[in-house]
């Protein structure tokens, strides 16, 4: 990147940086009504469950999209599917699926091919889920759904698998007829992509039930955990000041669509030197004590966060890449604040050969925006990178056969250069690691 080219990008981020304006959220009320942080209040606060999670809220594409609706069930979606486009009564579920499409956080998507049969295995309709939550680590990995769910439909399709209740009271725990802990044997022979619970590997995965919620994993600890969490045992992630404040932060500006957030070991990893993952093959000596010396040159100390999270917000004109930096001190938040925006503007992607602000650019954000948001004492600092909304117009011209090729960038785009940053542990811009440790380590 040319020194006329930093300066420029820098000029613009100082124009738009809203540093030292700590902004209020919505009051406790609304906040405890997101779906992000109910959600998260069944999630036990355990290494097991906390490490990665991914949310996508389905439902919050009609309020983000008001062209938009979401499919009553797999039969109109089928039916809109068909009609591509050309039935007015149907239009809305063929836009919704357009906007929808490209987000990268609804695992149970993959779940499509069997949707027809997915009210017969489960007992609900694949429409019928709102909002999904895969988190923790491979293969304790859990699902959570939330929705409008018949939960008295949902018994009885387990019941016909030979599934029975194990416990009661405030936690309704089902199990299949081997027991509670079977759930991570794989028999591929019956795999069934009908069955969102594991059926990809021929699991049989117990099943938590509560009002409006489904949540199962193929680990029995993961599982016993989060009865924990329903009988009051357990601390659950929306407990803790830093879950409660980064969900006021993300949807504070709009509507939330879909989270990935970073706990634990994987924000222990922002801290660690490693220039390896940065040269590969070519990480020669001599190559890493260049790369140091330049990495040196105006770097200046981010204050260690304690959660990281991206997100894809849509407000009433723009879609919203965003980036929440978590802390619990004011001065660490408002010196983070300071920070980014230079290292925004002087990032070269190691993936892409080429600089941050230009596959920004190549997705038409022009000027992204640094602020910290106080959230019950907490201090989270956002980078949004926003870019135009596409109209109901532009989402049927998104493809192939339009000769009309919209100036706007497709839906869920800009979050997915994000989601595959933190994937490709891109996020040089993001690093914690002391300038100590890179001075040591470049002599």
């Amino acid at each position: 990147m040319s020194k006329r080219y930093q300066h420029r990008v820098i000029a613009v981020f100082m124009m738009v940086l809203a540093l030292f304006s700590l902004s209020a959220v919505a009051a406790q009320d609304s906040l405890d009504e997101q779906p992000l942080l109910q959600m998260l209040t069944r999630i036990p606060y355990t290494t097991l469950s906390r490490t990665e999670i991914f949310y996508n809220d389905r439902k919050a594409v009609e309020t983000a999209y008001p062209d938009t609706r979401m499919p009553a069930d797999v039969v109109e979606f089928g039916a809109a599917n068909a009609a591509k486009g050309e039935d007015p009564d149907l239009l809305p579920v063929e836009l919704w699926w357009r906007a929808w499409r490209n987000q990268a956080t609804a695992f149970s998507a993959r779940n499509m091919q069997g949707a027809a049969e997915t009210l017969n295995t489960v007992g609900f309709d694949i429409f019928q889920v709102e909002q999904e939550m895969t988190y923790g680590t491979p293969p304790a990995q859990t699902l959570q759904l939330m929705g409008n769910f018949n939960l008295d439909t949902v018994r009885a399709a387990f019941t016909l698998r030979d599934y029975s209740l194990q416990t009661g009271d405030n936690a309704e725990l089902w199990c299949p007829e081997a027991g509670c802990d079977v759930g991570l044997i794989q028999n591929l022979p019956n795999r069934n992509p009908a069955n969102p619970f594991g059926g990809e590997f021929g699991r049989s995965q117990s099943l938590l039930i509560e009002d409006g919620a489904l949540i199962s994993s193929p680990n029995g600890t993961v599982m016993n955990d989060h009865v924990d969490v329903v009988n009051g045992d357990e601390q659950s992630l929306a407990d803790l000041p830093q879950y409660r404040a980064v969900t006021a932060a993300l949807t504070a500006d709009g509507s939330l669509l879909q989270a990935y957030i970073w706990d634990g070991e994987l924000l222990a990893q922002m801290s660690q030197l490693s220039p390896t993952s940065i040269l590969g093959e070519r990480a020669t000596p001599e190559r890493v004590k260049q790369m140091l010396q330049e990495l040196l040159k105006d770097y200046e100390n981010l204050p260690v966060y304690q959660l990281l999270a991206f997100a894809d917000v849509a407000s009433e004109t723009e879609q919203i890449g965003q980036v929440a930096l978590v802390y619990t001190n004011e001065a660490d938040a408002k010196t983070a604040a300071g920070v980014l925006p230079e290292r925004i503007a002087n990032y070269q992607s190691i993936v892409a050969k080429q600089p941050f602000m230009q596959l920004l650019n190549d997705r038409r954000v022009v000027a992204p925006v640094v602020k910290v948001v106080a959230v019950e004492g907490v201090y989270v600092v956002v980078a949004a990178f926003p870019t135009p909304k596409a109209t109901g117009d532009d989402l049927l011209n998104f493809t192939p056969t339009s000769d009309i090729r919209p100036d706007v960038t497709p839906p869920g785009l800009v979050f997915k250069l994000l989601l595959d940053s933190a994937y490709r542990r891109d996020l040089g811009w993001l690093s914690t690691v002391p300038r100590s440790v890179i001075e040591e380590s470049a002599k």
